[in-house]
């Protein structure tokens, strides 16, 4: 395998474990298991720490950004 195509294959496996991720926590959100708020203060330590890191770190602090983004917009409107 060229190295060209060892770096595409890597990007796809880590798109597609992260695309998983979030729907194995929004799953326990829905179901109950975690509570909004549990989640969102479970995201933002995990933002913290990853912002203190190297590039790679901080573009994993983006990421879970938009989850509790999300998580934060679904919270509010269930309050509403």
């Amino acid at each position: 395998m060229t190295g060209k195509n060892s770096e595409v294959e890597t990007e796809g496996s880590a798109i597609a474990a992260f695309t998983l991720s979030q729907f194995a926590f929004w799953g326990l959100i829905e179901s109950g298991v975690i509570s909004t708020e549990k989640a969102s203060d479970m995201l933002e330590q995990g933002i913290a720490a990853l912002s203190k890191g190297d590039l790679a770190n901080r573009k994993a602090a983006q990421m879970l950004q938009t989850i509790l983004d999300m998580v934060q917009r679904n919270q509010s409107s269930t309050v509403n």
